[in-house]
Parts: structure tokens; sequence; C-alpha cells
């Protein structure tokens, strides 16, 4: 089964979140994306990361690609 799941704010710090905003336009807690497997895990580093390099998780690059 999907769902959907929404990215919060926990994992980040004020400031991460504020550059975040700044340079994608949108706040982190607004991405969602449907997973059967689970919510993403922003504790671990590579995940975290690469959200805040490119904008979005790992989970959605396929369609960025």
């Amino acid at each position: 089964m999907l769902e959907t799941f929404y990215i919060s704010e926990t994992y980040f710090t004020l400031e991460e979140i504020k550059n975040f905003k700044e340079k994608f336009g949108y706040e982190i807690k607004e991405i969602d994306y449907t997973s059967a497997t689970g919510e993403i895990d922003f504790s671990e580093k590579e995940e975290k990361e690469f959200l805040l390099s490119k904008g979005y998780p790992k989970i959605l690059a396929r369609f960025f690609a």
C-alpha cells in the first residue's frame, strides 16, 4: 500500500530550514512524497544532505534526472 508522507522539520536546524527556503523558495515541510516502504529518515546524513543540496528527497530523484 502506498502512503503519502510530508517532510517534518524535526531533523533540521532553524538555520537549515531558513537557508532551504531562501535557496528553493518553499518550505521543507511543503514537500510530500509517496512510498510503499515508509518515511525517509532525515537523521541519516546522506538523505539530509541530498535534500538540502537538491531541494527534493532522493526518492524523487528519478523524476528530476
